[in-house]
């Protein structure tokens, strides 16, 4: 090579996989892995970024096919560093150059460590390649216009590589470099172009490209060197002066490393904007692809959206603020057949308690695959001759993010989350009469101090001073912890109209997280897990457990005894006293209500002392896994602190989140519970042990 030739870039397009090529058996697809389209580009001149446009000439006199037609390998998302990157090659002499396109044929590797990402192209959920190639030479044709790009056009250039990729038009990605020095003038700024987009741009101080549109003393017009790059004090082009190398930077100046990774965070900041702004206002993937591929800023891709949004609907735009529960970018249309669906199907799962809309009747006998097709033929996917598998396929493949409230898999999981969250507040818990509910703010360990009660009031003499008193305490702690399981709708369900099946697994997972607190809470009693004083929760120490017996007036006598003997933490006496009894179902609550019912006596001794004194909690958790059924009293939870139980702010009970299928084929529901339970204070708690009737 020459010297001061600048060696250009590795180079990425995006390719597509051949539709129907795909023989799983012989693990091979064919693919298109050029078109020789005009793509925008980027290079240096100086300390300005110049844009131009780059064609690729499809010929075999122009492409140099050896190293693609000897197996080159096919990659995961052009990673060329390790061997585990490999997912297979191509199939040598498959490669051909027909009308224009370039052609190959992939075959898959069978290694157990790429058989994920192979799996996933043989179901075509990655269906885009790219190829990285090399330009050798261009000839450049100069812009008449001013405003206008020059075009470069390879008319000498080298495929190295194919690979998946999962998003071809990933702006800044995978800026590669060769023999470890990085171009730094790199940028991906066209939706589906891969790779770097500067083919010129690794100019190095002094050197630039020929252009053989304008030749050097001496070279015959409309070619160039050898290499396509070459340093003008050799081959000077008078049409083209050479640029003088920039004086040196200032210490406070950027370097063109510097100014690379600026202008690639701008360009990806730019793609992400348009990206939340189009899915704000529900538009399509290929709408969302043009203005980015356009170059439009942020506030022209407003604009446009605006226009967009207008031309569609003319109410759309309007400036005005949605009403309650609706989405920006939600036609008044949109929003009739979102809450006429949702009617319509829990009209279907529980016809007696939720009524028919009128926006619901047009669904009235509609399966869930009509449903589905109905759906897609308003976002605009025709649907004709498509099978049910492929509705199926359909309705849930669009890309996760883009679906809109009015979308058949949204309107579905807010189905699932309804009958999931009436069937929570449905399930009863008994633990709420006699425990005190808390919100806590994050997943910080908790502390909760237990007051002992003022101190004494002593006598003031007269002139005399009033002395300070001083308030005991002790800390218990606690957290709280998220629960959760992912369930989900298939496709198989969809086509076999399954809804029932599905709302009944959603209302048994509401139920589960409701029993779930209960279990948590009734554990604190039945385990006897020690206080942070390092004493169990009912112990003699603590003045709350009582003789093994029977509910009588014997018995109940002694536990109010007990209740009136408690004191506060620095010893002084407490008014504490029980207005719950806790008792498991079966011989226990028949004992229990046989004491607190009232009688008419026909005798002072067949008076019934503890009448209406206590409400009866019976609870199935309370039954022991062997020997006698215990039973417990509790004070009001507002008198003395008891059991706490908490849920995390902004999400009091079952929370659930939606995603399309990542682990499932379909829509996946994520039920999530923030719950903790912990006992407080002893005072307000007692336990008898149980025993057998006499």
């Amino acid at each position: 090579m020459a010297k001061d030739t600048v060696e250009l870039p590795l180079i990425g397009r995006e390719a597509t996989v051949v539709a129907d090529s795909i023989d799983h058996e012989e693990r091979t697809i064919d693919v298109v892995w050029t078109t020789g389209a005009t793509v925008q580009r980027y290079r240096w001149e100086g300390w300005d970024v110049v844009e131009y446009d780059e064609e690729l000439e499809v010929s075999e006199q122009a492409i140099r096919l050896d190293r693609l037609n000897g197996g080159a390998p096919f990659l995961n998302s052009h990673r060329s560093w390790g061997l585990e990157s490999v997912l297979g090659n191509v199939v040598p002499g498959s490669v051909r150059i027909e009308g224009g396109k370039g052609t190959a044929k992939i075959r898959l590797t069978s290694a157990s460590d790429a058989q994920a990402v192979v799996q996933r192209i043989l179901e075509r959920t990655i269906n885009k390649v790219s190829v990285g190639y090399r330009v050798h030479r261009y000839d450049i044709q100069a812009a008449d216009k001013k405003g206008e790009r020059d075009v470069y056009r390879a008319v000498d250039w080298e495929p190295y590589e194919i690979s998946a990729v999962a998003m071809p038009a990933d702006p800044g990605a995978n800026i590669r470099s060769e023999g470890g020095k990085e171009l730094r003038n790199s940028f991906a700024c066209v939706l589906h172009r891969q790779g770097e987009t500067a083919a010129a741009a690794a100019m190095e101080k002094g050197t630039t490209m020929s252009n053989p549109n304008k030749p050097a003393a001496g070279q015959p017009a409309g070619r160039a060197g050898a290499e396509g790059l070459e340093n003008r004090s050799q081959q000077p082009a008078p049409a083209a002066p050479e640029a003088p190398a920039p004086a040196p930077a200032p210490e406070a100046r950027e370097t063109p490393e510097q100014i690379a990774q600026r202008v690639m965070a701008e360009e990806r900041k730019r793609t992400s904007d348009i990206s939340t702004l189009c899915q704000r206002h529900g538009l399509d993937r290929e709408f969302e692809n043009e203005l980015v591929r356009s170059g439009a800023s942020i506030d022209q891709a407003r604009a446009k959206v605006l226009d967009h949004l207008a031309d569609a609907d003319p109410l759309e735009g309007r400036s005005y603020e949605p009403a309650a529960g609706q989405v920006r970018g939600e036609t008044a249309a949109d929003i009739a057949f979102r809450d006429g669906l949702n009617s319509a199907l829990m009209h279907r799962i529980n016809p007696g308690v939720n009524k028919l809309s009128d926006d619901g009747r047009q669904f009235r006998g509609l399966s869930l695959v009509e449903i589905a097709r109905d759906n897609l033929e308003r976002r605009g996917i025709s649907t004709r001759g498509m099978s049910k598998m492929e509705v199926a396929s359909q309705i849930f493949g669009r890309a996760a993010g883009y679906h809109s409230t009015s979308d058949f898999p949204m309107i579905l999981a807010n189905v699932a989350n309804q009958t999931l969250r009436a069937q929570y507040d449905a399930t009863p818990r008994t633990f709420q009469a006699w425990a005190r509910r808390e919100t806590i703010t994050d997943f910080k360990p908790v502390t909760r101090t237990q007051l002992s009660g003022a101190p004494d009031l002593e006598k003031v003499l007269e002139s005399g001073e009033f002395q300070y008193g001083t308030m005991g305490e002790s800390k218990e702690v606690y957290a709280l912890a998220t629960y959760g399981k992912i369930i989900g709708f298939t496709r198989q369900m969809l086509i076999n109209d399954d809804l029932g099946a599905f709302t009944r697994v959603t209302q048994a997972f509401g139920s589960r997280a409701a029993d779930l607190e209960g279990d948590i809470v009734y554990a604190i009693l039945m385990q006897n897990a020690a206080m942070g004083d390092g004493v169990a929760l009912f112990h003699a120490d603590h003045g709350n457990l009582g003789t093994a017996a029977v509910i009588g007036e014997a018995s109940m006598t002694a536990a109010r005894r007990a209740y009136a003997q408690q004191t506060g933490i620095e010893g002084q006496a407490i008014s504490v006293s029980p207005s719950y009894i806790l008792v498991p179902p079966g011989q226990r609550e028949l004992e229990a209500k046989k004491l607190l019912t009232s009688t008419t006596p026909s005798s002072t001794s067949d008076v019934n002392a503890y009448a209406n004194t206590l409400e009866v909690v019976s609870e199935r958790r309370l039954i022991p896994e062997s020997g006698q059924d215990p039973w417990f009293l509790s004070s009001a939870p507002g008198s003395i602190d008891t059991v706490e139980y908490a849920y995390l702010d902004g999400n009091d009970g079952v929370f659930t989140e939606t995603r399309m299928g990542f682990e499932v084929d379909g829509l996946e529901i994520k039920a999530r519970h923030d719950f903790a339970a912990k006992a407080i204070d002893w005072r307000g708690l007692y336990k008898n042990p149980g025993a057998a009737p006499a």
